[in-house]
């Protein structure tokens, strides 16, 4: 045997760990603290020992959270068959790393050809939108888009982002009461999530169902668009890959609206899980934040609001 240091999360330390294929789900104990993910469903743990809370993706202070709650640093010996089946993990884990990076060096590759293939010029993106943008409801009413988008008895949350929790509970209502309430009750926000009867917090754990997919089209290769051509550019270039999804991809599209600033948001509705990892693998050569794909639970901003930084107002570009 040979001597190894391992660290992980103890088991023991954890609310309702259950075995799913290639790996153990528990209640996240970094949530936890806030009375979040109740349905014990935020914690990944792979057969390697990695973990992650799928509400907070990338979130480094979080996991250290995690660690710090339910983490333990062990040094003992292992058996022959428990380093073969280590290595035998590691390698699965590794070769999955190449594929993703092949995947992106493909994205990168590629991406020229995707913008100019499908361009999408304004003057035709107007007249291919079903829904006329010379109607001043399409184009800003918040709650003509809640209409098209949801059905009356959907339970939806519209606020501020700092909208969550018991005192706010006035910020979940169903589409039909929203459609009777006045403009300035609306938003800025809403998530595109259908949220469980009773829901007063804006956690993943009350999501009932995602029916949308919203992307958020926030700079090529990460790298923000700064001055007025780049940001020209980059709203061309978003439209492109927008197109590209609909027609080549067949996602079908639900809304773009321009923020206001320098993004597009663009509605799709939800494909397969696998088809979201898959993007979610390139997102950001393809210019789209990959922290904000599968978490219905995020805010989007709503047409008709002004953006803090530009003083323009979001308005939509396409409505299905």
């Amino acid at each position: 045997m040979t001597a190894d240091s391992q660290s992980h999360l103890d088991p023991a330390l954890l609310e309702r760990v259950r075995e799913r294929p290639g790996k153990l789900i528990a209640r996240c104990p970094a949530c936890a603290e806030d009375q979040q993910d109740r349905r014990a469903e935020h914690l990944v743990i792979f057969p390697s020992g990695k973990f992650a809370c799928a509400a907070h993706p990338g979130d480094a202070a979080h996991r250290s959270r995690i660690f710090a709650l339910a983490g333990v640093l062990v040094s003992r010996e292992l058996s022959p068959e428990e380093r073969l089946r280590y290595r035998e993990q590691r390698a699965r884990e590794e070769a999955r790393q190449r594929e993703k990076q092949r995947l992106r060096r493909i994205a990168k590759d590629r991406l020229r050809v995707l913008l100019t293939r499908h361009r999408w010029p304004a003057a035709e993106l107007w007249e291919d939108s079903p829904q006329r943008l010379d109607d001043p409801r399409v184009k800003a009413d918040a709650r003509h888009f809640l209409a098209t988008l949801f059905p009356p008895e959907a339970l939806l949350w519209t606020g501020e982002v700092h909208h969550s929790g018991p005192a706010h509970a006035a910020h979940w209502r169903s589409c039909a009461e929203w459609q009777a309430a006045e403009l300035a009750e609306i938003g800025p926000m809403v998530s595109p999530a259908l949220w469980q009867p009773g829901t007063v917090s804006r956690a993943a754990a009350h999501v009932r169902e995602a029916p949308y997919t919203v992307l958020d089209f926030d700079g090529f290769g990460g790298v923000k668009p700064v001055t007025v051509d780049e940001r020209r550019e980059h709203l061309r270039d978003s439209l492109s890959l927008i197109r590209w999804l609909r027609d080549a991809m067949h996602w079908q599209l639900a809304a773009i609206l321009h923020t206001g600033g320098k993004s597009l948001h663009a509605w799709f509705h939800t494909p397969e899980p696998a088809v979201l990892e898959s993007l979610q693998t390139t997102a950001t050569e393809f210019g789209i934040d990959p922290g904000l794909i599968g978490r219905p639970e995020h805010p989007c901003r709503l047409p008709g609001q002004k953006h803090a930084g530009t003083g323009r107002s979001s308005a939509v570009w396409w409505l299905g």
